[in-house]
């Protein structure tokens, strides 16, 4: 059971409940792509930044200007705040020995950061990244998203599973593409109506309906993971921050030495 808090009220969750019994049943009715039809596009870079290539990367997010960025490993585990004109990291505290942090979601002014097999999430304030609060949670903990008034999260599994402010589930729908379920779903981001979500050991990334968890898009990242050029077989592409204002994109991968700033297309209305 998650453990209450310190995001939001009352009110705000009951329009998060509302709103992931909409996603959750509402369907993707007779509109959508058949799986064989699955668009797939490629980003457009717009400039590359350098990255702290002893970051394994396992949440990135956008917020006014700044980057906010978790990395993992035991002994290894931070959240950081990056520059985004040069990729400097700004600020950054570690955590606890024996934990492995994993994906990362900001809602309000806070931030929320996942632990891998700890069954616990950290809450920052997002400024100077003080500890202020936690929740529980069972099971594993990899990518982590939020929209206006609820959090995503994955587990490595094909189900994404929707939570509220104070962590408690209130759906979850299982992802398919190609008429399969689709795992190994790892970090999160939620834009412009759809999850975004790493798999990994996947150079794509791939748009999902989360109103039933399929497919729309595979967006193709050959092109950034060949220029990062990683150097072990656990370097793989992860981390997808979206800047509203500008409507693109950050990309990486875990001990990248490159931080992309992409355009994706929008898909169709």
């Amino acid at each position: 059971m998650a453990q209450r808090g310190m995001i939001g009220d009352r009110a705000a969750a009951g329009a998060c409940i509302a709103l992931c019994a909409a996603l959750c049943t509402g369907g993707c009715g007779e509109d959508g792509p058949a799986q064989a039809d699955i668009p797939h596009v490629k980003p457009t870079i717009i400039r590359t930044l350098p990255h702290d290539s002893l970051a394994f990367t396992q949440g990135l997010l956008f917020h006014e200007g700044r980057l906010y960025e978790s990395t993992g490993g035991y002994g290894r585990s931070s959240v950081r705040i990056l520059d985004t004109l040069d990729g400097r990291v700004l600020r950054q505290v570690p955590l606890d020995q024996d934990l492995f942090a994993e994906g990362l979601a900001r809602m309000d002014d806070r931030l929320v950061q996942l632990t891998w097999r700890a069954g616990r999430a950290i809450i920052y304030a997002q400024d100077d990244l003080a500890t202020v609060g936690g929740f529980l949670y069972s099971g594993e903990g990899w990518g982590l998203a939020a929209s206006r008034h609820a959090f995503i999260m994955s587990n490595g599994s094909d189900t994404l599973y929707f939570r509220d402010r104070h962590f408690s589930i209130t759906g979850a729908v299982a992802v398919t593409f190609e008429g399969r379920r689709l795992t190994r779903l790892n970090e999160l981001e939620y834009a412009r109506g759809m999850v975004y979500a790493n798999v990994w050991h996947s150079v794509y990334v791939f748009e999902i309906d989360p109103a039933c968890g399929s497919v729309r898009r595979i967006i193709d990242c050959t092109e950034l993971t060949e220029q990062a050029r990683p150097r072990g077989r656990e370097e793989v592409l992860n981390g997808i921050a979206y800047n509203r204002d500008a409507g693109t994109f950050f990309l990486t991968g875990k001990n990248w030495r490159l931080l992309f700033e992409v355009r994706i297309p929008s898909g169709s209305p």
